[in-house]
């Protein structure tokens, strides 16, 4: 019986490497090479956190990186086949197969499973929080094992500590409220609430002992400066001080760089001229919390974060960042940890779709993004007719009504992260807008269990 299911997660988790399949070798990100060599060589980055490159480490077994994305495939499926049981636990494993298989192709699950990034455990860590809400209905393995891929996912990616935890407040706010009468008796936040907190100190202790530092976010204070920037908060906020206060920044005022992007990575930005990022932590930090204790600056900030949040919300094209001929230059990151530490599959990476094959063919989503686009808009309209604006919404059961507005939470809150604290850009909301059109595939799993059981009923007459 075990086997049985061992098979079955197996089979799901190739069915959602369909695009890596395609592509003929994992998907990679400009970002992919510093997850990997931080993971190989056991360093803390200084602009993420390190546990995806140990997960990289540990799964690749020094050996193919193949492995790395059929493991976090694997666990993908897992949690997905889990939550769409606890929704329908009529549902098929065959038909859920299958559904994936489409999904993998033609929505940003497969593209996101495919790829050596840690952007699929965003999502993941949101179903996860699901499951452990519903603590009761598993035995204590399951629990513990869903604890631990909670710790590892919510680590993997620092908005998705803010976005965890965002989403437990707000879910345990609505869950008080009439909206879902049944649902405080049938939830328990202790365990989630507890293995979120237990994973960011877990965070903290992972960054002690490799690099001797506490911290779960070492450079916190670059990233939100560059939001500043990118705001034009920054720039009105010297103008009206620097009269009065030395800044750092004052003296280059008038010629700060145009985007977060050029702060961080320019020559010749003030942060790089600087040195390391830790030497400007003290003097930027001083500016941030003048900014936040001005009241016109953090009006400006707010309402620019609002404007953000909504125009990420409308940022979905799958595999933003993954169609550039970049990653064929030997000078590229992927290129070199690949060549590094993987040497014999380096052919795989440069015969792939992505740096255009041997029959000179490259990877094209345009079809893929008008049909998952299309999917967004029908998913959004079906879900708010006959989910969210209907009275009916209490025919479906407690664990489907929880499933989908905790993954409706995490899509909005995922585009207030992280369109308030880093940039308005595609890979970032496209890596959780999938769930949208999985709660669509929920409902319809519904509907279809209760036409089948009518018609069970009527025949049995």
């Amino acid at each position: 019986m075990q086997f049985k299911k061992l098979f079955f997660y197996i089979i799901g988790a190739f069915t959602l490497l369909i695009p890596a399949f395609y592509n003929g070798y994992p998907l990679v990100y400009s970002d992919t090479g510093s997850y990997i060599i931080n993971g190989m060589e056991l360093t803390i980055p200084k602009d993420r956190p390190i546990m995806y490159g140990l997960f990289v480490h540990l799964f690749s077994f020094n050996f193919s990186l193949w492995l790395v994305i059929f493991a976090q495939s694997f666990i993908v499926f897992y949690v997905l086949w889990h939550i769409a049981t606890l929704a329908v636990n009529t549902i098929s494993k065959r038909f859920f197969i299958i559904s994936m298989a489409l999904f993998s192709w033609f929505t940003g699950l497969g593209w996101y499973t495919s790829q050596l990034m840690p952007d699929i455990f965003t999502m993941v860590t949101l179903c996860l929080i699901v499951l452990l809400l519903f603590r009761k209905k598993y035995n204590w393995y399951q629990n513990i094992v869903f604890s631990v891929l909670l710790i590892f996912s919510i680590n993997t990616h620092f908005s998705n500590y803010l976005i965890a935890l965002a989403t437990i407040a707000i879910l345990f706010g609505i869950t008080r409220s009439t909206i879902f009468p049944n649902a405080k008796k049938e939830v328990s936040f202790r365990l989630p609430i507890l293995v979120a907190i237990l994973g960011i100190f877990i965070g903290s202790i992972t960054n002690f002992s490799i690099g001797n530092t506490f911290k779960v976010s070492q450079n916190s204070h670059v990233f939100l400066m560059g939001k500043m920037i990118d705001s034009g908060v920054l720039k009105s906020f010297l103008d009206d001080n620097c009269a009065t206060k030395k800044y750092e920044l004052c003296d280059c005022k008038d010629s700060l760089p145009e985007t977060s992007r050029m702060l961080l990575w320019d020559s010749k930005s003030p942060l790089q001229k600087k040195g390391d990022w830790k030497d400007s932590e003290a003097s930027y930090n001083q500016i941030l919390l003048d900014i936040a204790t001005s009241p016109k600056h953090l009006s400006l900030f707010l309402f620019n974060a609002s404007c953000s949040s909504i125009t990420q919300l409308f940022q979905n094209e799958v595999g933003s960042g993954i169609v550039s001929n970049w990653y064929n230059d030997p000078t590229s990151p992927p290129y070199q940890v690949i060549s590094k530490y993987f040497p014999f599959e380096l052919n795989q990476y440069k015969q792939s779709r992505q740096n255009t094959n041997l029959w000179e063919q490259n990877l094209d989503l345009t079809l893929i993004n008008f049909i998952t686009f299309f999917l967004l808009i029908i998913a959004a309209i079906t879900i708010l007719t006959v989910f969210i604006l209907s009275k009916k919404r209490h025919q479906y059961t407690t664990e489907t009504q929880i499933i989908i507005s905790t993954l409706l939470i995490g899509i909005i809150i995922n585009a207030i992260v992280t369109a308030s604290l880093a940039n308005i850009y595609d890979r970032l909301q496209a890596r959780v807008s999938w769930a949208l059109i999985f709660c669509l595939f929920l409902l319809l799993a519904h509907y279809k269990t209760r036409i089948v059981n009518k018609i069970k009923v009527f025949l049995n007459k």
